[in-house]
């Protein structure tokens, strides 16, 4: 009954939220204002607190209130059910579903991309060609090229979905390791170039190639009768480095 009550307390908050048109960052009432506005006790509004603290709704400031908290994804990767973590979550799906993202934005991209943000994406892909091992990039650099593509756009929405299908890939995944034979580099390169020429199908015939190298190289692994057995990290190309505790930020 408590758990019940503390669950509508919590749904209580965000109305009060959304009807009030606070935005991340707006103080909210302190814990005894909002028992007063519910006409709850006190202790009901603290563990609703400590449940929307916990979803990212609201931030605890010590010593300053209670505030709206900034929109992210992470508590939602932090509280998916174990069916979506384990490792026979769809991962065509997921790879399917980034792979709509990236496509339908790169040409969005095109458009408001600065000479500046191609070299900052030429630079990435040098440190690819310089630091691949075994025709793998390291996952650190691979990531930041996907930030830094979608980043001209300006909309923390898209690079954090982006980050979303990162850990939710290598959460799901952590049991198959993709072998990229191909220079996954120049797949990324050739993203740039296209970028660059300014031809919105080449564009997204890169975006596309690149994807499918991920796709094929993640079938040959399923479908290999030896994929059952493994048990190891997973590979390069799409390892969060969320993974490895590392802080929040293909």
């Amino acid at each position: 009954m408590r758990a019940l009550l503390s669950r509508e307390v919590g749904d209580a908050i965000r109305d009060y939220i959304v009807e009030h048109g606070l935005k991340p960052g707006d103080a909210l009432p302190s814990e005894g204002e909002l028992a007063t506005l519910l006409d709850v006790g006190k202790t009901s509004v603290r563990e609703a607190l400590r449940r929307l603290e916990a979803h990212g709704v609201v931030e605890v400031r010590r010593g300053r209130g209670l505030f709206v908290g900034a929109f992210s994804f992470g508590p939602l990767i932090e509280h998916l059910p174990y069916g979506l973590q384990a490792d026979n979550v769809p991962l065509r799906q997921l790879l399917q579903a980034r792979r709509a993202l990236e496509e339908g934005l790169v040409c969005e991209v095109a458009r408001v991309i600065t000479a500046e943000d191609l070299d900052r994406l030429d630079d990435l892909v040098e440190q690819m060609r310089a630091h691949t091992v075994d025709g793998r990039v390291p996952a650190e650099v691979d990531q930041a090229f996907h930030q830094a593509l979608f980043a001209p756009l300006g909309n923390p929405f898209v690079l954090q979905l982006i980050d979303v299908f990162w850990s939710i890939f290598r959460r799901a995944s952590d049991r198959i390791v993709l072998d990229l034979r191909r220079p996954t580099a120049e797949d990324h390169a050739a993203i740039v170039d296209a970028l660059r020429s300014g031809d919105r199908a080449a564009m997204t015939d890169a975006v596309a190639r690149h994807f499918e190298d991920l796709q094929r190289s993640l079938d040959a692994e399923v479908n290999s009768p030896l994929a059952d057995e493994v048990n190891s990290p997973l590979a390069d190309e799409v390892k969060s480095p969320l993974a490895d505790g590392a802080d929040e930020p293909s």
